[in-house]
């Protein structure tokens, strides 16, 4: 994820497979396992689009997530 740039984490499909090969060799990791991150990051992506400020405030403070800045 830190590699990613900020149009890959915006949108995270325009990642072609020539990137996620690169990626999966520089973190010592297979490409397969890079899918499945980039999709479990747009799951989440898409829960917190989802949620309100004060739903997000709430699970923040729940879990103690006070350095977001929500």
């Amino acid at each position: 994820m830190d590699s990613m740039t900020e149009e890959e984490l915006e949108n995270p499909e325009i990642i072609n497979y020539s990137r996620i090969k690169r990626i999966a060799r520089g973190s010592g990791t297979r490409p397969k396992d890079v899918r499945e991150l980039l999709n479990q990051y747009k799951q989440m992506k898409k829960f917190f689009k989802g949620m309100d400020k004060r739903k997000l405030a709430k699970m923040a403070k729940k879990f103690n997530f006070g350095g977001l800045g929500i």
